[in-house]
């Protein structure tokens, strides 16, 4: 049986499919699918939720939609809590954007606590705690912060 008169339409519904993650009801579907599940059930979906809710994060976040990026990293860090895997490393990212939306005393809050906990030595993508430290001075230095 011959089906290919089936290929391009097919390749077609995948390239759709694709961009449609990719826009604003795109990344509100994979949001609400990765928190679907109530937390503790299962240890392996727990960890591939947490992990697709801090990619869709780290996507708003190279997107410049920092406020967006912000609440996604902010739900997964309190819907797993300390225990989560990627929790320092949203921690780290929501500083950056609570930086770039001029929420500074929260950025250098989070900052502050990312260097009390020596977050580098736990999760290695989180800068180490002399980086952490100069972009914590540089803000509280820079926007005179108390």
């Amino acid at each position: 049986m011959d089906l290919t008169f089936l290929k391009w339409p097919i390749i077609i519904l995948v390239v759709v499919g694709i961009g449609f993650l990719f826009t604003s009801p795109g990344v509100n579907f994979l949001v609400n699918h990765y928190t679907k599940a109530t937390v503790g059930e299962n240890m392996g979906k727990d960890l591939s939720d947490e992990n697709g809710l801090t990619r869709v994060g780290g996507y708003l976040l190279f997107t410049w939609q920092y406020q967006k990026a912000y609440d996604t990293m902010n739900l997964c860090a309190q819907r797993y809590g300390p225990q989560g895997r990627n929790y320092l490393y949203n921690l780290y990212r929501m500083a950056r954007c609570l930086d770039r939306l001029e929420r500074y005393k929260e950025s250098y809050d989070l900052l502050e606590e990312l260097i009390q906990v020596n977050a580098h030595e736990v999760d290695n993508r989180v800068a180490d705690n002399d980086n952490l430290r100069l972009r914590a001075d540089k803000l509280k230095e820079v926007h005179d912060l108390r």
